[in-house]
């Protein structure tokens, strides 16, 4: 099912049905319209999305540094299977450049397609964040999510 939306900052409305007149066409000129997909987003049956955002234990940046090579490594059967949806860095302010080193690090943020809470936890603890002590794992925040759209 799709929707007809204009965007307005921060707010969607949805537009009447225009019937093709040259009005119609004329305002469509001066107003394009945003298309969104709407929910109806697929999961394998079974399988939900959960939204997780993970904290780095204090005084771990060095740590992550090192390790974040593996991490990535370790990231790639999970977005070759698209079992991650996107994820990445959450940061406690906006980045001056792309120097990781320099980063204001939080954390990091995951949406993974999952059966249970359970086993979300099991990936992240397999994780080498993890495993090397930059992630605090037992502070992660995990939530079922149902997303409304998504853009590719």
């Amino acid at each position: 099912m799709a929707y007809r939306f204009t965007a307005i900052p921060r707010i969607f409305q949805p537009l009447p049905r225009l019937q093709p007149s040259a009005a119609a066409a004329r305002l469509r000129h001066r107003h394009p319209i945003v298309k969104i997909q709407m929910a109806s987003i697929t999961t394998p049956p079974g399988k939900h999305e959960w939204l997780v955002v993970v904290p780095d234990k204090p005084g771990t940046t060095q740590k992550r540094l090192e390790v974040r090579a593996q991490h990535f490594a370790g990231l790639k059967p999970y977005i070759e299977s698209q079992q991650f949806k996107t994820g990445g860095a959450v940061l406690n302010d906006k980045p001056e450049g792309d120097d990781p080193s320099k980063w204001d690090w939080y954390g990091s943020s995951i949406v993974v397609v999952a059966e249970s809470k359970e086993e979300v936890k099991k990936i992240l603890e397999n994780d080498i964040y993890t495993k090397s002590g930059v992630w605090d794992t037992e502070n992660a925040l995990i939530l079922a999510a149902k997303f409304a759209f998504r853009f590719p």
